[in-house]
Protein backbone atom coordinates (compact mmCIF):
# COMPACT_ATOMS: atom_id res chain seq x y z
CA UNK A 1 0.00 0.00 0.00
CA UNK A 2 1.47 3.24 -1.36
CA UNK A 3 0.58 6.37 1.47
CA UNK A 4 0.36 10.22 1.14
CA UNK A 5 3.43 11.05 2.01
CA UNK A 6 5.17 8.98 -0.64
CA UNK A 7 2.97 10.26 -3.29
CA UNK A 8 4.20 13.96 -2.19
CA UNK A 9 7.71 12.93 -2.60
CA UNK A 10 7.18 11.53 -5.95
CA UNK A 11 5.29 14.48 -7.08
CA UNK A 12 7.94 16.87 -5.34
CA UNK A 13 10.54 15.14 -7.43
CA UNK A 14 8.78 15.71 -10.89
CA UNK A 15 8.47 19.29 -9.69
CA UNK A 16 12.05 19.31 -9.09
CA UNK A 17 12.79 17.98 -12.40
CA UNK A 18 10.90 20.56 -14.07
CA UNK A 19 12.04 23.09 -12.45
CA UNK A 20 15.39 22.62 -12.83
CA UNK A 21 14.60 22.28 -16.57
CA UNK A 22 13.23 25.74 -16.39
CA UNK A 23 16.63 27.06 -14.53
CA UNK A 24 18.97 25.00 -16.96
CA UNK A 25 17.17 27.28 -20.37
CA UNK A 26 17.73 30.48 -18.79
CA UNK A 27 21.47 29.40 -19.26
CA UNK A 28 21.05 29.10 -22.62
CA UNK A 29 22.37 31.22 -25.16
CA UNK A 30 23.99 29.62 -28.18
CA UNK A 31 23.63 25.66 -29.96
CA UNK A 32 26.46 24.34 -27.73
CA UNK A 33 25.21 25.39 -24.74
CA UNK A 34 22.25 23.69 -25.35
CA UNK A 35 23.99 20.48 -26.91
CA UNK A 36 27.26 20.41 -24.47
CA UNK A 37 26.49 22.67 -21.95
CA UNK A 38 29.02 25.07 -23.44
CA UNK A 39 31.98 22.79 -22.51
CA UNK A 40 32.28 23.76 -19.10
CA UNK A 41 30.36 21.53 -17.11
CA UNK A 42 31.54 20.64 -14.07
CA UNK A 43 33.64 17.21 -12.47
CA UNK A 44 30.48 16.79 -9.74
CA UNK A 45 27.90 16.99 -12.45
CA UNK A 46 29.58 15.04 -15.16
CA UNK A 47 30.20 12.52 -12.88
CA UNK A 48 26.82 12.21 -11.67
CA UNK A 49 25.38 11.73 -15.23
CA UNK A 50 27.68 9.82 -16.22
CA UNK A 51 26.53 7.06 -13.37
CA UNK A 52 22.77 8.22 -13.45
CA UNK A 53 22.72 7.35 -17.50
CA UNK A 54 24.82 3.95 -17.32
CA UNK A 55 22.52 2.61 -14.54
CA UNK A 56 19.08 2.90 -16.31
CA UNK A 57 15.89 0.96 -16.79
CA UNK A 58 18.18 -1.63 -18.97
CA UNK A 59 20.76 -1.98 -16.33
CA UNK A 60 18.39 -2.67 -13.18
CA UNK A 61 14.79 -3.21 -13.83
CA UNK A 62 15.63 -4.96 -17.20
CA UNK A 63 18.53 -6.38 -15.89
CA UNK A 64 16.78 -7.60 -12.72
CA UNK A 65 14.38 -9.40 -14.63
CA UNK A 66 16.83 -11.26 -16.41
CA UNK A 67 17.93 -12.44 -13.73
CA UNK A 68 14.87 -13.34 -12.40
CA UNK A 69 14.14 -15.03 -15.15
CA UNK A 70 17.78 -17.30 -15.89
CA UNK A 71 19.87 -16.59 -12.14
CA UNK A 72 23.13 -14.77 -11.16
CA UNK A 73 24.75 -15.85 -14.30
CA UNK A 74 23.45 -13.06 -16.37
CA UNK A 75 26.11 -10.83 -14.39
CA UNK A 76 29.39 -11.98 -16.43
CA UNK A 77 27.33 -9.97 -19.11
CA UNK A 78 27.69 -7.03 -17.39
CA UNK A 79 31.65 -6.68 -17.34
CA UNK A 80 30.90 -5.90 -20.65
CA UNK A 81 29.96 -3.08 -20.43
CA UNK A 82 32.49 -1.91 -17.95
CA UNK A 83 35.07 -3.21 -20.77
CA UNK A 84 33.44 -1.19 -22.62
CA UNK A 85 33.68 2.37 -20.64
CA UNK A 86 37.08 1.63 -19.88
CA UNK A 87 38.40 1.52 -23.17
CA UNK A 88 36.61 4.39 -24.54
CA UNK A 89 38.47 6.49 -21.58
CA UNK A 90 41.25 6.33 -24.13
CA UNK A 91 39.48 6.82 -26.99
CA UNK A 92 38.11 10.09 -25.53
CA UNK A 93 41.47 11.29 -25.49
CA UNK A 94 41.53 11.31 -29.40
CA UNK A 95 37.64 12.75 -29.34
CA UNK A 96 38.53 15.59 -27.00
CA UNK A 97 41.67 16.27 -29.41
CA UNK A 98 39.38 16.20 -32.45
CA UNK A 99 37.26 18.72 -31.32
CA UNK A 100 33.52 16.96 -31.94
CA UNK A 101 31.44 15.66 -30.07
CA UNK A 102 28.99 14.20 -32.65
CA UNK A 103 29.64 10.75 -34.11
CA UNK A 104 28.18 11.53 -37.25
CA UNK A 105 30.56 14.82 -37.36
CA UNK A 106 33.70 12.78 -37.10
CA UNK A 107 32.77 10.59 -39.39
CA UNK A 108 32.46 13.10 -41.74
CA UNK A 109 35.90 13.90 -41.82
CA UNK A 110 36.82 10.65 -43.21
CA UNK A 111 33.67 9.78 -44.88
CA UNK A 112 31.95 12.85 -46.16
CA UNK A 113 28.78 14.40 -46.17
CA UNK A 114 26.40 11.61 -47.38
CA UNK A 115 27.84 8.72 -45.03
CA UNK A 116 27.46 11.48 -42.07
CA UNK A 117 23.80 11.73 -42.91
CA UNK A 118 23.55 7.87 -42.90
CA UNK A 119 25.15 7.58 -39.98
CA UNK A 120 23.00 9.93 -38.29
CA UNK A 121 19.93 8.23 -39.20
CA UNK A 122 21.19 4.97 -37.85
CA UNK A 123 21.43 6.85 -34.24
CA UNK A 124 18.14 8.15 -35.03
CA UNK A 125 16.37 4.60 -35.65
CA UNK A 126 18.72 3.48 -32.33
CA UNK A 127 17.62 6.14 -30.52
CA UNK A 128 13.84 6.11 -31.02
CA UNK A 129 14.30 2.23 -29.83
CA UNK A 130 16.37 2.57 -26.41
CA UNK A 131 13.54 5.94 -25.71
CA UNK A 132 10.24 3.89 -26.03
CA UNK A 133 12.25 0.73 -23.39
CA UNK A 134 12.64 3.45 -21.00
CA UNK A 135 8.73 4.31 -21.30
CA UNK A 136 7.79 0.82 -21.44
CA UNK A 137 9.78 0.42 -17.79
CA UNK A 138 8.00 3.45 -16.14
CA UNK A 139 4.74 2.04 -17.08
CA UNK A 140 5.98 -1.16 -16.12
CA UNK A 141 7.22 0.36 -12.98
CA UNK A 142 4.19 2.57 -11.98
CA UNK A 143 1.21 -0.13 -12.90
CA UNK A 144 2.72 -2.49 -10.46
CA UNK A 145 3.25 0.33 -7.52
CA UNK A 146 -0.14 1.28 -8.30
CA UNK A 147 -2.03 -1.46 -9.53
CA UNK A 148 -5.50 -0.04 -8.03
CA UNK A 149 -4.95 3.53 -9.35
CA UNK A 150 -7.25 2.95 -12.41
CA UNK A 151 -4.03 4.17 -14.54
CA UNK A 152 -3.56 2.47 -18.13
CA UNK A 153 -0.08 1.49 -18.77
CA UNK A 154 -1.10 3.89 -21.95
CA UNK A 155 -1.39 6.56 -19.76
CA UNK A 156 1.30 6.43 -17.85
CA UNK A 157 3.30 6.50 -20.84
CA UNK A 158 2.22 9.49 -22.15
CA UNK A 159 2.28 11.41 -18.64
CA UNK A 160 5.67 10.55 -18.16
CA UNK A 161 6.85 11.01 -21.73
CA UNK A 162 5.37 14.73 -21.59
CA UNK A 163 7.51 15.48 -18.23
CA UNK A 164 10.99 13.91 -20.20
CA UNK A 165 10.04 15.81 -22.53
CA UNK A 166 9.03 19.43 -21.20
CA UNK A 167 12.82 19.80 -19.02
CA UNK A 168 15.11 18.08 -21.75
CA UNK A 169 13.27 20.48 -24.30
CA UNK A 170 13.58 23.78 -22.07
CA UNK A 171 17.30 22.96 -20.62
CA UNK A 172 19.08 20.71 -23.06
CA UNK A 173 22.22 18.99 -21.46
CA UNK A 174 22.59 20.99 -18.56
CA UNK A 175 18.85 20.55 -17.88
CA UNK A 176 20.11 16.87 -18.37
CA UNK A 177 23.14 16.60 -16.35
CA UNK A 178 21.79 18.85 -13.37
CA UNK A 179 18.54 16.17 -13.23
CA UNK A 180 21.51 13.12 -13.42
CA UNK A 181 23.26 14.25 -10.51
CA UNK A 182 20.42 14.38 -8.02
CA UNK A 183 19.10 11.11 -9.62
CA UNK A 184 22.37 9.45 -9.24
CA UNK A 185 22.67 10.00 -5.39
CA UNK A 186 18.85 8.87 -4.70
CA UNK A 187 19.70 5.80 -6.65
CA UNK A 188 22.61 4.64 -5.07
CA UNK A 189 21.58 5.51 -1.52
CA UNK A 190 17.55 4.27 -2.00
CA UNK A 191 17.97 1.30 -4.17
CA UNK A 192 21.81 0.32 -3.87
CA UNK A 193 21.75 0.19 -0.17
CA UNK A 194 18.50 0.53 1.98
CA UNK A 195 16.41 -1.76 -0.44
CA UNK A 196 18.92 -4.80 -0.66
CA UNK A 197 20.00 -3.95 3.00
CA UNK A 198 17.08 -4.63 4.18
CA UNK A 199 16.19 -7.72 1.95
CA UNK A 200 19.27 -10.04 3.12
CA UNK A 201 18.14 -8.79 6.97
CA UNK A 202 14.57 -10.05 6.26
CA UNK A 203 15.55 -13.07 4.17
CA UNK A 204 17.99 -14.12 7.30
CA UNK A 205 21.36 -12.26 6.86
CA UNK A 206 24.36 -12.56 4.60
CA UNK A 207 24.51 -16.30 4.64
CA UNK A 208 21.05 -16.60 3.56
CA UNK A 209 21.40 -14.39 0.75
CA UNK A 210 24.64 -15.79 -0.58
CA UNK A 211 23.35 -19.40 -0.92
CA UNK A 212 20.17 -17.94 -2.84
CA UNK A 213 23.20 -15.85 -5.25
CA UNK A 214 24.89 -19.68 -5.94
CA UNK A 215 23.72 -20.82 -9.84
CA UNK A 216 21.53 -24.24 -10.06
CA UNK A 217 23.47 -27.50 -10.36
CA UNK A 218 23.59 -28.58 -14.14
CA UNK A 219 22.27 -25.18 -15.02
CA UNK A 220 24.86 -22.50 -14.59
CA UNK A 221 23.96 -20.29 -17.19
CA UNK A 222 20.49 -20.74 -16.70
CA UNK A 223 18.81 -21.45 -20.00
CA UNK A 224 21.36 -18.90 -21.94
CA UNK A 225 23.67 -19.87 -24.37
CA UNK A 226 27.63 -19.24 -24.86
CA UNK A 227 26.45 -17.42 -28.05
CA UNK A 228 24.24 -15.63 -26.24
CA UNK A 229 26.38 -14.03 -23.86
CA UNK A 230 29.14 -13.40 -26.53
CA UNK A 231 26.37 -11.63 -28.65
CA UNK A 232 26.01 -9.53 -25.38
CA UNK A 233 29.95 -8.55 -25.56
CA UNK A 234 29.56 -7.67 -29.19
CA UNK A 235 26.96 -5.53 -28.77
CA UNK A 236 27.90 -3.53 -25.20
CA UNK A 237 31.98 -3.08 -25.33
CA UNK A 238 31.57 -1.36 -29.16
CA UNK A 239 28.16 0.57 -28.18
CA UNK A 240 30.36 1.60 -25.10
CA UNK A 241 33.10 2.87 -27.54
CA UNK A 242 29.95 4.53 -29.97
CA UNK A 243 27.68 5.98 -27.15
CA UNK A 244 26.81 8.80 -28.59
CA UNK A 245 25.91 10.36 -25.11
CA UNK A 246 29.75 9.78 -23.78
CA UNK A 247 31.02 11.47 -27.07
CA UNK A 248 28.67 14.40 -26.11
CA UNK A 249 29.78 14.11 -22.35
CA UNK A 250 33.58 13.66 -23.89
CA UNK A 251 32.48 17.27 -25.75
CA UNK A 252 31.07 19.21 -22.93
CA UNK A 253 33.55 18.08 -19.81
CA UNK A 254 36.02 20.95 -19.20
CA UNK A 255 39.10 18.77 -19.78
CA UNK A 256 40.31 14.90 -20.99
CA UNK A 257 41.07 14.17 -17.50
CA UNK A 258 37.89 15.19 -16.39
CA UNK A 259 36.21 12.66 -18.66
CA UNK A 260 38.80 9.74 -18.52
CA UNK A 261 38.54 9.90 -14.54
CA UNK A 262 34.55 10.16 -14.90
CA UNK A 263 34.13 7.41 -17.52
CA UNK A 264 36.35 4.94 -15.15
CA UNK A 265 34.83 5.30 -12.01
CA UNK A 266 31.73 4.71 -14.15
CA UNK A 267 32.58 1.41 -14.77
CA UNK A 268 33.80 0.48 -11.55
CA UNK A 269 30.25 2.01 -10.02
CA UNK A 270 28.72 -0.06 -12.77
CA UNK A 271 29.48 -3.43 -11.72
CA UNK A 272 29.02 -2.71 -7.85
CA UNK A 273 25.71 -2.00 -9.49
CA UNK A 274 25.01 -4.86 -11.08
CA UNK A 275 25.72 -6.63 -8.77
CA UNK A 276 23.06 -5.45 -6.59
CA UNK A 277 20.73 -5.42 -9.20
CA UNK A 278 21.05 -9.19 -10.12
CA UNK A 279 20.88 -10.14 -6.73
CA UNK A 280 17.60 -8.31 -6.13
CA UNK A 281 16.73 -10.20 -8.89
CA UNK A 282 17.43 -13.58 -7.72
CA UNK A 283 16.14 -12.53 -4.51
CA UNK A 284 12.65 -11.66 -5.98
CA UNK A 285 12.46 -15.58 -7.90
CA UNK A 286 12.84 -16.96 -4.53
CA UNK A 287 10.71 -14.38 -2.86
CA UNK A 288 7.77 -13.79 -5.12
CA UNK A 289 7.74 -16.64 -7.42
CA UNK A 290 4.62 -16.17 -9.30
CA UNK A 291 5.66 -12.52 -10.38
CA UNK A 292 6.00 -14.18 -14.15
CA UNK A 293 2.27 -14.39 -14.17
CA UNK A 294 1.49 -11.10 -13.54
CA UNK A 295 0.66 -8.35 -16.12
CA UNK A 296 3.83 -6.66 -15.32
CA UNK A 297 6.45 -9.78 -15.69
CA UNK A 298 9.75 -10.45 -14.19
CA UNK A 299 10.65 -6.57 -15.01
CA UNK A 300 8.75 -5.22 -12.09
CA UNK A 301 10.92 -7.66 -9.52
CA UNK A 302 12.56 -4.31 -8.22
CA UNK A 303 9.18 -2.46 -7.72
CA UNK A 304 7.23 -5.25 -6.06
CA UNK A 305 10.46 -5.47 -3.44
CA UNK A 306 10.27 -1.72 -2.66
CA UNK A 307 6.44 -2.26 -2.42
CA UNK A 308 6.57 -5.75 0.03
CA UNK A 309 9.82 -4.35 2.36
CA UNK A 310 10.09 -0.88 2.23
CA UNK A 311 8.45 1.68 4.75
CA UNK A 312 6.55 4.68 4.16
CA UNK A 313 8.62 7.92 2.96
CA UNK A 314 11.61 5.25 2.33
CA UNK A 315 9.16 3.61 -0.21
CA UNK A 316 8.37 7.01 -1.32
CA UNK A 317 12.43 7.96 -2.16
CA UNK A 318 12.55 4.33 -3.34
CA UNK A 319 9.85 4.58 -6.04
CA UNK A 320 11.36 8.23 -6.76
CA UNK A 321 14.90 6.62 -7.63
CA UNK A 322 13.28 3.88 -9.92
CA UNK A 323 11.80 6.93 -11.57
CA UNK A 324 15.19 8.44 -11.78
CA UNK A 325 16.58 5.48 -13.12
CA UNK A 326 14.35 5.24 -16.40
CA UNK A 327 14.35 8.99 -16.84
CA UNK A 328 18.46 9.40 -16.42
CA UNK A 329 18.62 7.66 -19.53
CA UNK A 330 15.36 8.46 -21.33
CA UNK A 331 16.44 12.04 -21.23
CA UNK A 332 20.02 11.39 -22.34
CA UNK A 333 18.42 10.04 -25.32
CA UNK A 334 15.88 12.53 -25.87
CA UNK A 335 19.32 15.18 -26.23
CA UNK A 336 21.33 12.80 -28.26
CA UNK A 337 18.17 12.45 -30.94
CA UNK A 338 17.19 15.89 -30.80
CA UNK A 339 21.10 17.76 -31.58
CA UNK A 340 21.13 14.57 -34.09
CA UNK A 341 18.65 16.01 -35.96
CA UNK A 342 19.96 19.92 -35.29
CA UNK A 343 23.28 19.41 -35.52
CA UNK A 344 24.08 16.56 -38.13
CA UNK A 345 21.58 16.78 -40.16
CA UNK A 346 19.71 19.82 -41.12
CA UNK A 347 22.92 21.89 -40.11
CA UNK A 348 24.59 19.95 -43.06
CA UNK A 349 21.33 20.48 -45.05
CA UNK A 350 20.18 23.80 -44.71
CA UNK A 351 22.16 26.80 -45.67
CA UNK A 352 22.31 29.75 -43.11
CA UNK A 353 21.37 27.74 -39.85
CA UNK A 354 21.85 29.64 -37.66
CA UNK A 355 22.31 29.17 -33.58
CA UNK A 356 18.84 30.22 -33.36
CA UNK A 357 17.15 28.13 -35.54
CA UNK A 358 19.62 24.92 -34.09
CA UNK A 359 18.37 25.86 -30.66
CA UNK A 360 14.32 25.69 -31.48
CA UNK A 361 14.88 23.11 -34.16
CA UNK A 362 16.23 20.50 -31.64
CA UNK A 363 13.56 21.46 -29.16
CA UNK A 364 11.11 20.55 -31.60
CA UNK A 365 13.04 17.21 -32.61
CA UNK A 366 12.61 16.39 -28.56
CA UNK A 367 8.57 16.16 -29.55
CA UNK A 368 8.94 14.40 -32.62
CA UNK A 369 11.33 11.90 -30.88
CA UNK A 370 8.99 11.60 -28.00
CA UNK A 371 5.64 11.28 -30.13
CA UNK A 372 7.41 8.06 -32.15
CA UNK A 373 9.05 6.23 -28.43
CA UNK A 374 5.33 6.37 -27.02
CA UNK A 375 4.23 5.20 -30.69
CA UNK A 376 6.94 2.09 -30.41
CA UNK A 377 6.25 1.71 -26.33
CA UNK A 378 2.52 0.85 -27.12
CA UNK A 379 3.98 -1.76 -29.86
CA UNK A 380 6.62 -4.16 -28.33
CA UNK A 381 7.23 -5.26 -24.62
CA UNK A 382 10.38 -6.32 -22.80
CA UNK A 383 13.01 -3.91 -21.57
CA UNK A 384 15.94 -6.05 -21.70
CA UNK A 385 14.97 -7.04 -25.12
CA UNK A 386 13.90 -4.22 -26.79
CA UNK A 387 17.00 -2.51 -26.15
CA UNK A 388 18.94 -5.09 -26.58
CA UNK A 389 17.81 -4.74 -30.51
CA UNK A 390 18.23 -0.85 -30.44
CA UNK A 391 22.01 -1.20 -29.29
CA UNK A 392 22.68 -4.35 -31.73
CA UNK A 393 20.91 -2.22 -34.68
CA UNK A 394 23.56 1.00 -33.76
CA UNK A 395 26.86 -1.27 -33.39
CA UNK A 396 26.18 -3.91 -35.93
CA UNK A 397 25.36 -1.15 -38.25
CA UNK A 398 28.67 1.63 -37.45
CA UNK A 399 30.90 -0.08 -35.24
CA UNK A 400 33.12 -1.26 -37.99
CA UNK A 401 33.28 1.88 -40.22
CA UNK A 402 33.91 4.25 -37.00
CA UNK A 403 36.75 2.28 -35.88
CA UNK A 404 38.09 2.44 -39.38
CA UNK A 405 37.64 5.65 -39.50
CA UNK A 406 39.85 6.54 -36.62
CA UNK A 407 41.96 3.98 -37.18
CA UNK A 408 42.80 2.37 -40.76
CA UNK A 409 44.87 4.05 -43.54
CA UNK A 410 42.69 2.52 -46.48
CA UNK A 411 38.86 2.75 -45.15
CA UNK A 412 36.61 4.82 -47.78
CA UNK A 413 33.75 6.44 -47.97
CA UNK A 414 32.10 3.12 -50.52
CA UNK A 415 33.49 0.62 -47.72
CA UNK A 416 31.83 2.38 -45.62
CA UNK A 417 28.41 3.12 -47.14
CA UNK A 418 28.32 -0.85 -48.34
CA UNK A 419 29.19 -1.86 -44.73
CA UNK A 420 26.61 0.17 -43.05
CA UNK A 421 24.18 -0.39 -45.79
CA UNK A 422 24.18 -4.34 -45.87
CA UNK A 423 24.81 -4.85 -41.70
CA UNK A 424 21.88 -2.65 -41.04
CA UNK A 425 19.35 -4.75 -43.42
CA UNK A 426 20.97 -7.97 -42.49
CA UNK A 427 20.10 -7.20 -38.16
CA UNK A 428 16.34 -6.05 -39.02
CA UNK A 429 15.94 -9.39 -40.75
CA UNK A 430 17.48 -12.19 -38.70
CA UNK A 431 16.22 -9.94 -35.67
CA UNK A 432 12.85 -10.54 -36.95
CA UNK A 433 13.16 -14.08 -37.93
CA UNK A 434 14.43 -14.24 -34.14
CA UNK A 435 11.40 -12.71 -32.43
CA UNK A 436 9.49 -14.94 -35.11
CA UNK A 437 10.88 -18.45 -33.57
CA UNK A 438 13.01 -18.94 -37.21
CA UNK A 439 16.24 -18.60 -36.62
CA UNK A 440 18.01 -21.45 -34.67
CA UNK A 441 19.28 -20.58 -30.95
CA UNK A 442 23.10 -21.02 -31.96
CA UNK A 443 22.38 -18.21 -34.36
CA UNK A 444 22.97 -14.29 -33.25
CA UNK A 445 21.64 -11.28 -34.97
CA UNK A 446 24.61 -9.22 -34.14
CA UNK A 447 27.43 -12.03 -35.08
CA UNK A 448 26.10 -12.43 -38.45
CA UNK A 449 25.79 -8.43 -38.62
CA UNK A 450 29.17 -7.99 -37.23
CA UNK A 451 31.09 -10.53 -39.49
CA UNK A 452 29.57 -9.08 -42.08
CA UNK A 453 30.08 -5.49 -42.05
CA UNK A 454 33.59 -6.09 -41.58
CA UNK A 455 34.29 -8.47 -44.68
CA UNK A 456 32.43 -6.17 -46.41
CA UNK A 457 34.59 -2.94 -45.12
CA UNK A 458 37.78 -4.28 -46.22
CA UNK A 459 36.58 -5.88 -49.21
CA UNK A 460 34.90 -2.95 -50.72
CA UNK A 461 37.68 -0.49 -49.06
CA UNK A 462 40.38 -2.44 -50.84
CA UNK A 463 38.53 -2.86 -54.15
CA UNK A 464 38.28 1.34 -54.00
CA UNK A 465 40.94 2.92 -52.49
CA UNK A 466 42.69 5.46 -54.33
CA UNK A 467 45.90 6.46 -52.88
CA UNK A 468 45.60 10.44 -54.35
CA UNK A 469 42.13 10.73 -52.81
CA UNK A 470 42.43 9.06 -49.70
CA UNK A 471 41.59 10.59 -46.41
CA UNK A 472 43.84 9.91 -43.39
CA UNK A 473 42.60 8.44 -40.25
CA UNK A 474 41.05 10.49 -37.81
CA UNK A 475 44.19 9.19 -35.01
CA UNK A 476 46.17 11.27 -37.33
CA UNK A 477 43.70 14.26 -37.15
CA UNK A 478 43.27 14.90 -33.73
CA UNK A 479 45.75 17.62 -32.02
CA UNK A 480 46.50 19.23 -29.34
Amino acid sequence: MIEAVDLSIIALYFGGSLAVGYWASRQIKTADDYAIAGGKLKYPVLLGTLIATSIGASATMGRAGKAYEVGVAIFFTCIAYAVGLWLFSYLALIIKRMQVWSVPEALELRYGRTFKLLAALVILTAIIGIFSAQLIAFGVVVIALLPNSGLTFEQVVIVSALVMVVYTALGGLLAVAYTDLIQAVIMIVVVGMILPFTIVMDIGGPGVALSQLTPPSGNFLGGMTVVYIVSIFLIDVPFSLLDVSLWQRTGAAKSVDHIRKGVRITAVTFIAWSFIVVALGVFAANLMPNLADTPAGPDAAIPQLVMNYMPPVIKGLSIAALLAVIMSTADTVLLIGSTTVSHDICNTLIDDFNERKKIWTARWAVLGIGMLGVFLAFSVSGVFEVLLVAFAVYVGTLFVPTMAAILWKRATTWGAIASTSVAFITILWLYWEKFAGNLPTSIEPIVVSQTLSLIIMIIVSLRTYRADTATSPLIYRSHE
